[in-house]
């Protein structure tokens, strides 16, 4: 008697049988689980009695990723650059306008030189020179051979 084919379930003649992971199949019926693609006994792989083309043969290797120094430094720079984590800074600060980061350094350094200067009168240096009342022949120093 002929044995019924591992995909479609019809009787398998033996013109058309292919015998393989321990079933038998039509030769259109031996096709890779995932992209359909006709295989023959040259180009299949098998796993869990079923063919796979080369490409889609599911892979053996270890899916558990241990913690070492380079993996936790991998993953920080992910979660860094991930977009999901600036959408979420951004709904939560909709609406609420905008801020200005008046913490810096500099920012400080020029409110500092700001306040000085709008508390003294406009076009008047601000400190005194050492040497405004005197030089070598005792004579007063003007604001203009200060400044140059």
């Amino acid at each position: 008697m002929n044995p019924p084919c591992a995909r479609c379930g019809k009787i398998v003649y033996p013109t058309e049988k292919v015998n393989c992971l321990d079933k038998n199949w039509h030769k259109g019926c031996f096709h890779c689980e995932v992209c359909k693609m006709t295989l023959n006994m040259k180009n299949y792989k098998g796993y869990d009695k079923k063919p796979y083309c080369n490409a889609h043969y599911p892979k053996t290797s270890f899916t558990i990723v241990t913690d070492t120094p380079e993996n936790l430094r991998l993953k920080q720079q992910s979660e860094l650059q991930s977009q999901v984590k600036y959408k979420k800074d951004f709904e939560e600060s909709k609406g609420r306008g905008f801020s200005i980061v008046s913490d810096t350094p500099e920012m400080q350094r020029l409110r500092k030189t700001q306040d000085q200067i709008s508390n003294n009168e406009p076009g008047l240096v601000v400190g005194r020179p050492p040497a405004l009342i005197s030089n070598s022949s005792d004579r007063p120093v003007s604001a203009l051979q200060w400044l140059t």
